[in-house]
């Protein structure tokens, strides 16, 4: 969601709590983005500005950025002018996405000097520049550019600063209600509400114009040619309130969160309540700062979340493409080493029948053994003799026997291996945070898959911070009290079936197919419900590739039924004595929560 004007005035009303705070350090975490550490009497505040195409905006934050180990140009030229100094205002430019900082400082012999910095949200034109606040002249900018670039203006060290034009319409506040009538009038009718006053107003978002008409009751017209005396007293009335709003500062900051979607997935942030969202969910925040906190770093972890995810799915994937190849080949070759036994029948027919064979056949035909009516075709090499060609034939079979062993051996490990890489294509799937992904990692490098400098950046390790609630199994109630525990990975499932059930709690698991292992709780004199198994059973199937399936087989037995053998991979086990429900998976949905 665009940071528009109205955001704008929620941010700077926030900063106004920083008036006559000292900078105390200047960093710049990337070429967009300035962040201003103060002191004052509520301690130590960080401000960023942030001139970035996409998210460009004003606001307190309680979140430190990595810097780079070297700062940028432009950081140097803001600590060599204000360090030390202090904040005096923090103005908006009237209806503009453009706000002014000014500070009282000091030059390199300890002369009083002003400097202001200019943050321009502007899009792709966004910008952040350092003034000589009495001259108006530009210090430096985050973005230089001439002549060549803007016919408007130049933005390059000691050129005076000037404004980016300003549009020719009305702002959008400004009009009495005939002359807004008018404005608008004169305008294509045959555009939407919203897209009409942003055509004939300045100073308005599409959010905020889509906010006037919805609140003015005009969402359901197609068009405007329908606008009358009655509609056009409405969208007045609504723009007049609106700008009460801002004038007073009677904002209530929101964040836009879909119904059912996950919790650090938000569709946007606002300063106030939006009735043309009502279909949303919008928890409120202190202020704009705190909602713009909590909404960048969901949204930072989101994307860390999905990289991390993308970059082991992709791992995963390529190995179980590299076994279905091998198996694939190995499969083939199996196949072919099952022709020992005709290799072991051309021998001891050419052994019997050695005295009616010729040197230099290249081949013969021979009675079976089986069925004397039946010829067998035999291939020779003629530059052998009939006792070399039999010991050949021999020579093949034992060949293809021991083959045989060792194609089916390798067969089994190969087939092991890639049912593990399923299990771990499931446990991605299940991964809900960083932390759980990092469990992941960890095994994938305890099994050799990933190495050490896989994880590395830039020559810094990555790190994830422990979450101890990512450790801890999820759990779930049934619809009559039963407690359930599902692991969230294998080396998790291990722990849960080894670890922490006990032995007459149910273990469940899916039927041949990659999934959570699933503990149902046993209680004190309390026998399990069917209830109880069939929403256990659900559940395990839900976490499962089989999650999109109709019906799915689900395996229970008692957990002193299930071993886990020496040297198996994390998550693997057998079981015995067990026996089969069937269910559909998104059953379970709706009747057990997670607690």
């Amino acid at each position: 969601m665009p940071f528009d004007s109205l955001c704008l005035a929620a941010a700077v009303q926030d900063c106004q709590t920083l008036l006559g705070c000292k900078i105390t350090k200047i960093n710049q975490p990337d070429k967009h983005t300035i962040m201003l550490r103060l002191y004052g009497p509520a301690g130590n505040r960080r401000l960023l500005l942030c001139a970035n195409p996409e998210n460009g905006r004003l606001q307190l934050t309680e979140h430190s950025a990595e810097n780079p180990a070297k700062p940028p140009l432009f950081c140097m030229v803001l600590r060599k002018h204000l360090e030390n100094a202090r904040l005096l205002a923090v103005q908006q430019v009237p209806d503009e996405r453009i706000v002014r900082l000014d500070f009282a400082a000091h030059d390199e012999i300890g002369t009083p000097t002003a400097r202001t910095i200019v943050l321009e949200i502007m899009g792709k034109h966004s910008n952040l520049l350092l003034l000589d606040t009495p001259s108006g002249q530009i210090i430096d900018a985050a973005r230089r550019y001439s002549h060549n670039v803007s016919r408007h203006r130049e933005v390059l060290p000691g050129v005076t600063y000037l404004a980016p034009p300003a549009s020719e319409l009305p702002v959008w506040h400004t009009l009495a209600e005939e002359r807004l009538a008018a404005q608008l009038l004169a305008g294509d009718l045959s555009l939407p509400p919203a897209r009409l006053l942003q055509s004939r107003l300045s100073g308005l978002s599409s959010q905020m114009a889509q906010e006037i008409c919805y609140r003015a009751g005009l969402q359901n017209l197609a068009n405007c040619e329908e606008l009358g005396a009655y509609e056009l007293e409405r969208l007045n009335q609504q723009i007049q309130q609106l700008h009460q709003i801002i004038t007073e500062g009677q904002f209530q900051a929101v964040l836009l969160h879909q119904a059912g979607q996950p919790q650090d997935v938000y569709q946007g942030f606002y300063p106030l309540p939006l009735q043309s969202k009502a279909n949303l969910e919008q928890p409120q925040f202190a202020s704009l700062s705190q909602a713009l906190d909590h909404f960048y770093q969901a949204r930072e972890e989101r994307q860390a979340f999905d990289n991390e995810h993308r970059r082991l799915a992709k791992l995963v994937d390529k190995e179980e493409q590299r076994l279905r190849k091998k198996i694939k080949l190995e499969e083939t070759d199996l196949e072919a080493a099952g022709n020992a036994e005709k290799f072991k029948n051309a021998g001891e027919l050419l052994t019997a029948y050695l005295h009616l064979l010729q040197p230099g056949q290249k081949q013969t035909e021979l009675p079976s053994f089986y069925n004397p009516d039946e010829l067998v075709k035999i291939s020779l090499k003629p530059e052998l003799s009939p006792a070399e060609n039999a010991k050949r034939y021999f020579h093949r079979y034992n060949k293809a026997k021991n083959a045989e062993k060792q194609i089916t051996r390798q067969l089994e490990l190969n087939r092991a291996e890639f049912d593990y890489l399923q299990s771990l294509s499931a446990a991605l799937t299940e991964a809900e945070n960083l932390a759980d992904l990092q469990a992941l990692e960890q095994e994938l490098r305890a099994a050799g898959y990933l190495s050490s400098k896989a994880s590395k950046a830039d020559g810094k390790q990555k790190v994830t911070k422990p979450n101890a609630a990512a450790n801890q199994p999820r759990r779930f109630r049934t619809t009559d009290g039963f407690l359930l525990l599902l692991g969230r990975n294998n080396r998790q499932n291990d722990r849960l079936t080894t670890k922490l059930a006990a032995p007459d709690d149910i273990w469940l698991h899916t039927q041949k197919i990659p999934g959570s292992h699933v503990i149902l709780k046993r209680e004190a004199n309390r026998p399990f419900t069917e209830n109880a198994l069939l929403e256990a059973a659900a559940l395990a199937a839900w976490h499962s590739q089989a999650r999109q399936a109709d019906k799915v087989p689900v395996d229970y037995t008692e957990v002193h039924n299930v071993k886990k053998p020496n040297g198996a991979r994390p998550g693997m086990v057998i079981y015995f004595e067990q026996q089969t429900l069937y269910v559909r998976p998104a059953d379970l949905t709706p009747e057990a929560e997670e607690i």
